[in-house]
Order: C-alpha cells, then structure tokens, then sequence
C-alpha cells in the first residue's frame, strides 16, 4: 500500500494511517507531480528502503531502515550529482564506515569503525 505523507501522522507509536501504524510506502509528492520522497514502513515503524530526491533523476539521499535503525549502505549526494556521504551500518545499526566528499569529488574525510 501507497500512502501520501500528508494523510498520515507521527506519534509516538511510529507513523500512523487512519489511526494504525501503517505498513507499506508513504511518499511526499512535489507541485509538479515528481516524487519528493519515499519511505517504507512495518507496523509504523521504517523498515525497508527510502529515497529523497532533488528533483527528476537528482538523487538527494538514499538507503535502507531495519525497525527503526540505519542498514547496510547508505548514501547521500550534493546538489551538482556528486556523491558527498557514504555510510554502511550492520544489522543493530552500528556503523561500520563513513566517507564524506566535497562538491568536486574529493574525499574530505574517512572513518573506519
């Protein structure tokens, strides 16, 4: 099921619809009908994939949720298309590396956990 951010509402049982936590994909749509984000949902709580977006084919950040907690790779870019954020966590959410690029794709910064 595919919900709009706008009919759903967050407490602090997670998101709900219609008073439920909600399962499935709730996505924020831009004025000129271009996806804005989308984020998964279990039982109100995220679990699975999100995206965000720039604009059409401008990725803005994207990655995956286990109940609630940051999973495997996860990436976010700079306006101009340039990756600027890598992060890869493990199955309890610790993270395992991050990397961090300028504008210009130079790496500005690198942790290894």
């Amino acid at each position: 099921m595919r919900v709009n951010i706008e009919d759903t509402e967050d407490d602090y049982n997670g998101v709900l619809y219609e008073g439920t936590p909600f399962t499935g994909e709730v996505v924020e749509v831009g004025t000129n009908g271009n996806l804005i984000s989308l984020y998964t949902y279990y039982t109100g709580v995220q679990d699975g994939p999100y995206s965000e977006w720039y604009g059409p084919d401008r990725p803005f950040k994207q990655g995956m949720m286990k109940f609630g907690m940051p999973n495997g790779v996860n990436r976010q870019w700079h306006p101009n298309g340039q990756l600027a954020l890598e992060t890869e966590f493990d199955d309890q959410g610790r993270q395992l590396y991050r990397r961090e690029w300028d504008e210009n794709g130079t790496l500005t910064y690198e942790h290894v956990a």
